[in-house]
């Protein structure tokens, strides 16, 4: 007989990636950087290092354009659009104003070039391009644009337009951004290679990419900068130490140069004052848990985030312990979620993970549900 399995799982109402985390307590004490909004993120495990007024609620300018550089990724990986696929350039996009590559109507451009221009020069008007191209019009792509962000949990987050241009109700937060740059580095990761692209050009015309921690520090390799008048200063910078990565997120600083000393120095913050400790990696097989009343016997049990949690340094080793339900009954549908994966320091929870079916296990036959029936009375 299966062997009894203790303990019901609790569902947690935020979630995060499908990992819930919590900041680790051994931060430096009143730590606080000149600008409006700021969050340190550890890219592998998902937990918040740092954060300062992460819920203000700010115009993201171009940082905007994270939301469209995924959604294009989105329509790559959906096969509705392709790197080499001629896009041609409307007059509205020829005609945006701002950060642009210089398009021009009736210009035939490929997707990878606008997408490019989008990365590295921040071009409004390739933005544009690609939102005609992939919805038609742009008020509905920024409609999946506001869909997306909601599939995401970015619960502080409105876009109005796709590049950031100055819009009445648009507006995110440090910690939404921090999210949204998450995804798009987990599920994107060759994003990066366009975001730490140094230059581009387009008919002649050669630019640099805004992000000049680029030239800074060779740790840094992505993401992107804003600017509007109202909002201030941003900038998404990623950086990889070791095989670490951290996400700093800044708005709101008064300067370029503000921005960029503010977000190296959180970068060194998380790297030297932080490390991580791996238990399993995202998508990994972690248990083999019986099932009642299939056609298996057994299901294996996949995390759909990873089992890293972020420490200070100097801080007790974390423990491990999972969580399902007395018994799993068939059918089960894949990725349905079975359980959770709980991680504590020293008693305190720090983040868990959902834990998930990795394939589908239909019922059985009768005289088998029936058997099984009859057992469970006992068990």
């Amino acid at each position: 007989m299966m062997q009894r399995r203790s303990g019901w799982f609790i569902v947690l109402s935020v979630l995060m990636l499908c990992v819930r985390s919590t900041v680790t307590e051994a931060k430096a004490p009143d730590l606080h950087v000149d600008a409006k909004a700021a969050v340190l993120m550890d890219a592998d495990s998902g937990q918040i290092i740092f954060e300062q007024d992460p819920t203000t609620r700010l115009s993201p300018a171009s940082l905007t354009k994270l939301m469209t550089v995924y959604l294009c990724y989105d329509a790559i990986r959906d096969g509705t659009v392709r790197l080499n696929e001629q896009v041609s350039v409307s007059r509205r996009a020829s005609r945006m104003g701002g950060s642009q590559i210089f398009l021009e109507a009736g210009d035939r451009i490929t997707f990878g070039d606008l997408l490019r221009g989008i990365s590295i020069a921040s071009g409004n008007d390739a933005t544009i391009a690609v939102a005609e191209h992939i919805g038609g019009f742009p008020d509905a792509f920024v409609a999946r644009m506001n869909s997306k962000a909601d599939k995401l949990g970015l619960s502080d987050t409105r876009f109005e337009n796709p590049h950031g241009l100055p819009a009445t109700n648009q507006y995110t937060t440090a910690h939404d951004v921090a999210v949204l740059s998450l995804h798009l580095v987990w599920d994107y990761p060759a994003a990066l290679q366009l975001h730490s692209m140094k230059e581009f050009e387009y008919n002649g015309i050669k630019q640099w990419n805004r992000n000049r921690l680029l030239w800074k520090d060779r740790r840094v390799n992505g993401l992107k900068t804003g600017w509007l008048q109202e909002a201030g200063y941003h900038i998404v910078a990623t950086a990889r130490e070791g095989d670490r990565r951290l996400i700093a997120v800044v708005m709101g600083a008064e300067s370029e140069r503000a921005r960029e000393e503010i977000s190296l120095r959180l970068l060194n913050y998380g790297f030297k004052n932080f490390h991580n400790v791996e238990f399993f990696s995202r998508g990994n097989k972690v248990k083999n848990l019986p099932v009642w009343k299939g056609t298996q016997d057994y299901l294996g049990i996949a995390a759909t985030g990873p089992g890293i949690v972020t420490l200070a340094n100097g801080s007790p080793q974390p423990t491990l312990a999972y969580q399902f339900p007395n018994t799993l009954v068939a059918p089960i549908s894949a990725r349905q979620k079975v359980g959770e994966a709980v991680f504590t320091v020293d008693g305190r929870e720090v983040t868990r993970v959902d834990l998930v079916a990795m394939h589908m296990v239909p019922e059985a036959g009768f005289f088998k549900r029936l058997l099984h029936s009859f057992l469970l009375l006992f068990n």
